[in-house]
């Protein structure tokens, strides 16, 4: 071989491994893989007692009354004068002027309209395709979860049954949701419960994007449609804009409870993958985790 196909064939290499050290520091590229997250106990879902007061991150609620109780009606006015008695010379014309002639032809404005107001629409209408599932007790398994964003669907995977491993972690099948199920959960994903139904699933998977690459870019009020084996459906709101927790302190901080229970009587959903540090993809790790958690609306 010549000097110059030698020197060449330095280069190309010398590139190529550039361009993979670049990856692997942009975070793009992952040879491993990270569990997902550590769990709570096992018997935490299956107690029957309230959960504290939920520290949920949420879009705050308008503080604005309603209008009808904006403010009191006021009282007739008591020392008022009568009205005087209309005269003979107001008495009206016989003949209505041409503004107050009746029109024969109907108003534009009063015709009835034939379409719906979309403007009122909720932004899940439309995304629903089976009836909906039961909000007390679900039978039935969750097969199948989306998640749109403005009209746009930015997560769509299957969804398969999970249990924590042996160290404690949630670490599901690549390309596969984890539900985080019975008998170590006592929650099933949407029915109503103090304690949140909890689907995990990976972000990259030995260099490969997985089923919630996009999980970070949830903003409040995005939909998650969530289809089971029978066909049903439940359609859960995003509280809030996903947010990033360290990963121990997911579990072993009170101030992050909500992410397993956030009280109530809501049928609730949380969302949760890893979220990768710039710098560690080559091996995979992540020392945080994206949350996501919904409130079922239909």
């Amino acid at each position: 071989m010549s000097t110059t196909a030698k020197r060449a064939l330095w280069a190309v290499l010398l590139l190529a491994c550039a361009g993979l050290v670049w990856l692997a520091l942009s975070g793009t590229l992952a040879i491993g893989r990270a569990p997902i997250s550590a769990a709570p106990s096992p018997a935490a879902s299956a107690s029957g007692t309230p959960a504290p007061e939920s520290a949920a991150p949420t879009v705050a609620p308008s503080t604005s009354a309603p209008a009808s109780a904006a403010a009191p009606s006021q009282a007739p006015a008591e020392e008022s004068e009568p009205a005087a008695e209309p005269s003979d010379e107001a008495a009206p014309s016989q003949e209505p002027t041409e503004a107050e002639a009746p029109s024969t032809e109907p108003a534009e404005a009063e015709a009835p309209s034939t379409k719906p107001a979309e403007a009122d629409a909720p932004a899940w209408q439309g995304l629903m395709t089976g009836p909906a599932a039961p909000w007390e007790s679900i039978d039935a398994a969750p097969v199948h979860v989306e998640v749109h964003q403005d009209g746009e669907r930015i997560v769509g995977a299957s969804v398969e049954h999970t249990q924590m491993n042996e160290a404690g972690e949630l670490d599901p099948d690549p390309q596969t949701v984890g539900w985080y199920g019975a008998p170590q959960w006592g929650t099933d994903p949407g029915e109503r419960s103090p304690y949140a139904g909890i689907l995990a699933g990976h972000v990259v998977y030995y260099g490969v994007k997985d089923v919630f690459w996009n999980l970070d870019a949830v903003r409040a009020g995005d939909v998650v449609v969530l289809t089971y084996d029978d066909g049903s459906q439940a359609v859960f709101e995003a509280d809030a804009d996903a947010v990033s927790v360290e990963k121990e302190a997911l579990t072993q901080d009170p101030a992050n409870r909500w992410a397993w229970e956030p009280g109530g009587d809501d049928a609730r959903l949380t969302l949760i993958t890893c979220d990768l540090v710039p710098g560690t993809g080559m091996a995979g790790n992540a020392f945080n985790n994206w949350v996501v958690q919904a409130t079922r609306v239909a």
